[in-house]
């Protein structure tokens, strides 16, 4: 029982005090990155210009054409009625799924003389259906412009005769066929530069943070209190500052003598 006692006795007194946390000062992490500001603007052009010479060199340049299908018909003549637009309603997912199947995808790749395959054709076809519509929206992206219009108006037409093929309905209306994009979606130049400043600037700013929390040199009364927890009873001025200049003073007063 004794030596129980003495042992935790032992163990309370060799065990190591704990250890203070880092905490980390906001106010003088922003004096610090405010004082290095202009490292921070430097690498945020530096980021820009890298970033925007990457997609001006590597990205090749797309486009897009749209074409719109409108999904409702006259069934029962040349009036829509409400069970046309009520039938366009719950049309609306099949319809996007026969269009993105592949008898319409190869067909389209057929007509167009392309060498693709299924997952090519619909890695560059989007169909989107617009909030509170009965319209679907045909997008065709490609490296070439007209190559884009024609993959589109090629898709709308293929689709606006094999749906009712399929699925025994009255056909849609194609709403727009595509046009001639006149400048590229992708990629943004804008985009990338601001990708690439911010990505550098960011860097910057935690080098820096990580260099004043790993920095503890003692440099104030309050470094001191805060690693040691005691207060210094005195402080000693540097002086070799107040030296260097006065020698830097004799100097001068000597050479200016000579030179009289």
């Amino acid at each position: 029982m004794n030596q129980t006692k003495t042992d935790n006795t032992l163990q309370r007194t060799n065990a190591q005090p704990p250890q203070p946390v880092k905490e980390i000062d906001l106010v003088e992490l922003a004096l610090v990155l405010l004082d290095k500001a202009h490292y921070i603007v430097l690498f945020f052009l530096l980021g820009a210009l890298l970033f925007n010479a990457y997609a001006y060199f590597f990205i090749h340049p797309t486009y897009e054409s749209t074409a719109s299908i409108y999904i409702v018909s006259a069934s029962g003549g040349t009036v829509v009625d409400l069970t046309d637009l009520n039938i366009g309603s719950s049309l609306k997912s099949d319809y996007k799924e026969l269009i993105m199947s592949y008898p319409v995808l190869d067909r389209v790749s057929e007509k167009l003389g392309l060498n693709w395959t299924t997952n090519q054709m619909a890695r560059a076809i989007q169909v989107s259906n617009p909030a509170d519509t009965r319209i679907l929206k045909l997008t065709a992206t490609a490296e070439s412009p007209e190559l884009a219009m024609d993959i589109v108006n090629t898709l709308a037409t293929v689709a606006v005769e094999y749906l009712p093929e399929t699925m025994s309905t009255e056909a849609p209306n194609i709403a727009q066929m595509g046009r001639l994009p006149r400048s590229k979606a992708n990629p943004s130049y804008t985009k990338y530069m601001l990708m690439g400043g911010m990505l550098g600037a960011l860097m910057c700013s935690a080098w820096f943070a990580i260099r004043m929390m790993m920095d503890e040199t003692i440099r104030t009364p309050e470094d001191m209190e805060k690693y040691f927890g005691a207060a210094p009873l005195t402080t000693i001025p540097y002086v070799g500052a107040f030296e260097q200049n006065v020698h830097r003073r004799g100097h001068l007063r000597r050479k200016h003598r000579r030179a009289a």
